[in-house]
């Protein structure tokens, strides 16, 4: 029913998928050209990035979908003349994006269908991407992320690019911008926001043109903060400096842990809570089990406390040499009895 509705609406604009794919390969190439004729200069990543409350809403709404995994989509707006994005359209998910614990990808049909149009018809740039690391309490982006997108800048030839990471708690999410420029590679900028305090003058009008092809989040009201992380999850890496992820590079590891979880050949459904204490659980849904992961506030150098279906699991190895990654799995696959990933 969603691809007759969608070959219907594009008709109507005198459109094909075909010729959607077509523009839009064409815009990136243009725009590209559009740089080297200019040629512009190398310049330092913005130290702002500028979003109509409306947007910052809309993104809040789609982080709160999915508390437990990530989601994300794109941003579309314009530079201003100092390099600065500014951000008056935002995109969720479509329907058939993949979402995991430690990774999201985009619906493809959906952001080709709806960025085109946004481009052609409203005059909008694809500037950025945003995407949630839901409640990892990672705020910044991974060495992933900024890799993925130095490459994409480079590889498409784009100039600058916006990068957005979301966080959230039960309650409510935040969103953090960073700028990358190409000419410095991996070399990010964390940004602040500066907010037009109104609606955006695209949301109500693209919504409407658009509402047989648009999906958006279920939540019907935005929850954020402005801080780097919300309340809670800041909490978590300042109230005890001891616990393992008070450190930065060990909440990427929280972040491979959940990676390897959810990859790994037994599992399924994997989500990552915070108790009252800040301190870290993993609970995973399989087809034979339920099992539960603990960090006590001892680890690493105390083992994970691992039950399934209630009772504690007490058949394991937990070999601690400074490697917390490695560590974790080897000691995961100890009671789960496979080998490999």
């Amino acid at each position: 029913m969603k691809i007759r509705i969608l070959k219907k609406q594009l008709k109507r604009r005198g459109l094909t998928i075909n010729s959607l794919v077509h523009f839009w390969d064409e815009a990136q190439t243009e725009l590209s050209n559009k740089r080297a004729l200019h040629h512009e200069a190398p310049s330092a990543p913005s130290t702002h990035a500028y979003i109509y409350r409306s947007e910052l809403d809309y993104i809040s709404r789609c982080i709160l979908d999915y508390k437990n995994i990530e989601t994300g989509g794109q941003l579309f707006g314009y530079w201003t003349s100092e390099g600065s994005p500014v951000v008056v359209y935002a995109i969720g998910p479509g329907r058939n994006a993949n979402h995991q614990v430690a990774f999201f990808n985009q619906d493809m049909d959906y952001l080709v269908t709806i960025g085109t149009i946004l481009v052609r018809h409203y005059g909008l740039h694809h500037i950025g991407e945003w995407h949630s690391h839901h409640q990892l309490g990672l705020a910044h982006p991974s060495g992933h992320d900024a890799s993925t997108m130095a490459d994409t800048i480079r590889n498409k030839n784009l100039g600058r690019f916006l990068l957005c990471i979301g966080n959230c708690t039960e309650k409510e999410s935040a969103l953090n911008p960073f700028n990358f420029v190409q000419e410095y590679g991996y070399n990010y900028v964390k940004a602040q926001w500066r907010v037009y305090d109104i609606e955006s003058p695209y949301r109500n009008l693209v919504d409407l043109e658009l509402h047989d092809l648009l999906e958006h989040p279920k939540t019907p009201h935005a929850r954020y903060n402005m801080t780097a992380t919300p309340q809670t999850s800041g909490q978590a890496f300042t109230q005890d400096n001891h616990y393992w992820i008070s450190k930065k590079e060990n909440r990427l590891v929280l972040k491979n842990i959940l990676d390897f979880l959810s990859s790994s050949p037994v599992n399924g459904i994997c989500k990552v809570q915070m108790d009252e204490n800040h301190h870290v659980h993993i609970f995973i849904k399989h087809d034979k089990a339920q099992e539960h992961i603990y960090f006590p506030k001892e680890f690493p150098l105390m083992a994970p406390i691992s039950t399934r279906d209630g009772n504690e699991i007490s058949d394991y190895t937990w070999d601690f040499n400074g490697d917390i990654l490695k560590a974790f799995i080897n000691y995961y696959k100890s009671f789960n009895h496979y080998d490999g990933r």
